[in-house]
């Protein structure tokens, strides 16, 4: 069992810190967040109020709990991966593997949770 969790952490830390991930990661980062807390800083430091307006506007529905920031985050990320490194099959292909995986999960939690329902009703 140990053996299974070593390689289950190997390979999510060889994923999750693979130097291509982690570039078009920070750069998807920098278009969805980055440039709200560089504007926020700079129009602060240069006391410009309509840009700390926008930016703290903008990291205000960042971080209330219905924001898919996230979600969009990722796309950009997997967008530039794609373009970028498009020989990277490896990281893709993992992706892939951990988005069906995810997605095999969800679907057997929600027949669960209808069968659960269904014994509820009855």
């Amino acid at each position: 069992m140990k053996e299974n969790v070593r390689k289950k952490l190997k390979s999510l830390a060889e994923f999750f810190l693979n130097p291509k991930l982690v570039l078009c990661y920070t750069l998807a980062w920098i278009i969805t967040n980055g440039w709200a807390y560089i504007c926020l800083g700079a129009g602060a430091y240069y006391e410009i109020g309509w840009l700390s307006a926008i930016a703290a506007a903008y990291l205000a529905i960042l971080w209330s709990p219905f924001c898919f920031e996230l979600i969009f985050t990722l796309a950009i990320t997997i967008f530039l991966l794609k373009r970028i490194f498009p020989k990277d099959k490896k990281t893709l292909r993992k992706i892939l593997v951990y988005n069906r995986w995810y997605r095999l999960k969800i679907r057997k939690i929600k027949r669960e949770r209808q069968e659960k329902r269904k014994h509820k009703l009855n």
